[in-house]
């Protein structure tokens, strides 16, 4: 029991370790007018911002520990999507060349991602500010409709946008023009370091499409007229955003496995969105049962951390995964006339594919294979006792998980809004 605690602490340890790296990488936020793709340093705060992480930069490349700079440029619906695709490009291209030119630094270290419509950061956008008309029937398209409608025949007949722009007669679509819009004409900046790991690098971008997320309200966009009072009025409605924001929940999920259940080991797992792409499982099982008189055993418990990529760009919302997982667990099994008591350890890679059936409900299947080494005692069970006969290792090479999950995504549903009902 002593060996499995430690083993436990050991992995808790590497995780905090994976997630405590964050303090090395650095990641900026820049703004552009719109229609352009120069950049300006007089939007917003550009100029101050873009200071400081060229500072950053050139010390970083000083002691050569930049790996590489992602930056990754956004546009809002408005607009013609060919072009908003050559203008999500161009302002990558602007960024790209003003940081190469003010460092010095190789252009083979800047990588370019051009994302074009800034989708996500239009939903959390729409999540924090109360104001948005139509605010519920707005995140039902975000959410639900595709980005393009097609009919059996693969022809285009709606999208997203021309959703937006149906729903109440255009009185969203022009309110979010108007409000939202000047703040997903953006630009994000990562930095990452040579020593940064994969895990480090999710958390990072997830930072980078959260950041201003809220902020927004707090500073107008330039040509805004929302000035006067401003200071008491944004501090009141951040207070609001903090109350009422529920966005956050829908980063986790809560599961159990309905394969377990079956096989009397209730389980629950919880899964942490990380960024589009990465996400964290931790998995506890149980089996509890135990009967003296007819020399029946049947205890086991484990836990499980797991790192998982979706392969859709799609966390927690659906589609295929891999993951790499580690576990450590102890187990007493006693069938009549011989029991098994010990603890193990396991490792190896899953595969599975989450199948949405509600905004809040899923369904998870999955396999897993690995190694497990065990250190186990055998013993004969005699009138209530215990004798011993021999300690073995056994080292196993093979499927150590199976998965039929049902899966609740916190906030998808039965959360209250204004106005009542559940969304």
């Amino acid at each position: 029991m002593k060996r499995l605690l430690i083993y436990i602490v050991l992995i808790c340890l590497a995780a905090g370790i994976s997630c405590g790296a964050n303090a090395h990488v650095d990641h900026v936020r820049f703004y552009f007018r719109f229609g352009h793709s120069r950049y300006e340093p007089g939007i917003r705060d550009n100029d101050i911002v873009m200071r400081k992480f060229l500072e950053e930069v050139r010390r970083q490349d000083e002691a050569g520990n930049i790996g590489r700079i992602i930056v990754r440029s956004f546009t809002s619906p408005d607009g013609v999507s060919t072009a908003n695709r050559q203008l999500s490009v161009n302002r990558c291209r602007s960024i790209e060349e003003y940081i190469v030119s003010a460092t010095g630094i190789s252009p083979l270290l800047v990588v370019a991602d051009p994302e074009g419509i800034a989708w996500d950061e239009l939903r959390r956008m729409v999540v924090a500010d109360e104001r948005v008309p139509c605010r519920d029937d707005v995140l039902r398209i975000l959410d639900d409709v595709p980005v393009w409608v097609y009919d059996s025949e693969h022809h285009i007949v709606g999208s997203r946008k021309k959703s937006l722009m149906d729903l109440e007669g255009g009185i969203a679509y022009r309110w979010m023009r108007e409000n939202l819009f000047p703040y997903l004409h953006s630009a994000t900046v990562v930095l990452q370091l040579k020593d940064s790991s994969a895990a480090y690098w999710s958390e990072v971008y997830a930072r980078a499409e959260c950041s201003d997320s809220i902020s927004y309200a707090m500073a107008p966009f330039p040509g805004s007229d929302e000035t006067a009072g401003h200071g008491r009025s944004a501090r009141k409605r951040k207070s609001r955003y903090n109350d009422n924001l529920r966005y956050p929940l829908r980063r986790f999920a809560l599961k159990t496995n309905l394969a377990y259940a079956l096989a009397l080991m209730p389980s629950l797992e919880l899964e942490c969105r990380i960024s589009r792409c990465w996400s964290f499982n931790l998995e506890g099982d149980v089996a509890w049962w135990k009967n003296r008189e007819g020399h029946k055993c049947y205890q086991l418990a484990m836990v499980s951390p797991e790192v998982r990529f979706w392969f859709g760009g799609n966390s927690l919302r659906g589609g295929l995964y891999a993951g790499a997982f580690a576990g450590a667990g102890l187990y007493d099994l006693e069938n009549v006339t011989r029991g098994y008591r010990g603890e193990g350890l396991m490792a190896g890679l899953s595969f599975g594919y989450l199948w949405p059936l509600t905004r809040g409900l899923a369904i998870e299947t999955g396999i897993g294979g690995g190694w497990m080494s065990t250190r186990y005692q055998e013993y004969v069970p005699y009138e209530g006792h215990h004798i011993y006969v021999r300690s073995r290792k056994m080292d196993y090479y093979g499927p150590l998980k199976v998965k039929v999950a049902l899966v609740w995504r916190l906030g998808g549903i039965g959360l209250k809004h204004e106005g009542g009902g559940t969304r």
